[in-house]
This record gives structure tokens, sequence and C-alpha cells, in this order.
């Protein structure tokens, strides 16, 4: 099976990286309209605020921590025979060298990728367009536009109102996949 994987807050920490700077960034740029607590749309951009966040923080946000197991789970996926994609919206034209410093931290992590797809907005027509057959993201919205060209999908996180196939953790997504989605 050729599976598609996203980055951040998927196979990464992210999200808890972001909200420590987010709290330096509003301490050094106080908005009447932000607190200390990240916001929802942190990465949809759109925001001048949030945009200069990104612009100030975007290197010390590129390697955040990976989530637990995700090195062992992704090896095994690689020995059951399966093809391991990684699909992610970051875009090439604001990081320096995008897909050999990915190469570079993958390998020094121990997690095994077979393909890079990158500055991915619309990550089901992707899949469909590249025949990718199960899409694992943290994107709800990634995950309902995946379902409507009926790729396969495991929701990675936790959103309780969600009733398709989810997965709180890297060996809970093994088990899905092992039983046969």
């Amino acid at each position: 099976m050729k599976i598609g994987i996203d980055i951040d807050d998927t196979l990464t920490n992210t999200k808890e990286l972001q909200a420590s700077y987010w709290i330096e960034y509003h301490h050094n740029n106080p908005n009447k309209d932000y607190t200390d607590e990240i916001p929802k749309n942190i990465n949809t951009f759109g925001f001048k605020y949030i945009e200069d966040y990104w612009d100030i923080y975007r290197e010390q946000l590129f390697y955040p921590t990976f989530k637990e197991n995700t090195s062992n789970i992704l090896n095994k996926l690689l020995e059951d025979g399966h093809e391991l994609c990684v699909i992610t919206s970051r875009p090439d034209y604001k990081y320096k060298d995008l897909h050999k410093r990915l190469d570079e931290w993958f390998i020094k992590n121990n997690i095994p990728i077979d393909t890079k797809y990158t500055n991915i907005k619309n990550k089901g027509h992707y899949c469909k367009k590249k025949n990718i057959d199960l899409l694992i993201d943290n994107d709800i919205a990634q995950i309902e536009e995946a379902n409507k060209y009926k790729i396969k999908t495991i929701l990675f996180g936790d959103l309780k109102d969600y009733t398709g196939t989810k997965a709180s953790d890297w060996l809970e997504v093994y088990e899905i996949i092992k039983k046969g989605l």
C-alpha cells in the first residue's frame, strides 16, 4: 500500500513547539486581539500578526521532536512492504533547501521515507493524482478532502466528533493498517 503521511503534528510534536514560541512572540509583540494561548488558525496564515510570527520563527520550528514510536512503526511498515510518502504543506519557497534538509532530518532520526511531496495544499486531490492509497494526517479538512476522492484515511489525533478511522498514536496506526483498514 502507498501511504501518504503528514509531517507536522502527525509525525512530529509541532504544536507544542509552536506554543512555546508563540508565548515569546506575543510577549515581545503584544496585540489586543491575541493572548498567550496559541490561536487555532496558526497554520492557516492570512493574518499579518500570524504571518510575522512565522517569518520570525519558521527556522526554529523546522525541527520539532518526533512522536513516540514514529521511527519504529514507519520502519515496520516499510518492512511489511508499504511505500511511505511524506505529503506536507511546507512550501519549498519559504525554506532554504527544504528537500535536502528533510532528507537529513529523517535520516538522523531513522525515519524511512520513500518520497517527499511539499507545498501540497489539497492532499486529497494530490493523493488521487499520485495513486496514494492511505492518508494519515492530523488536519480534519485534509482528511475530509481525501475522503471525497475515496482515499482511505486515518485522522491522527483526538478529534472527539470525528466518526471515521482515527488513531491517537503510531502504535494504533500500525494496528489499524495491520487489520486491513
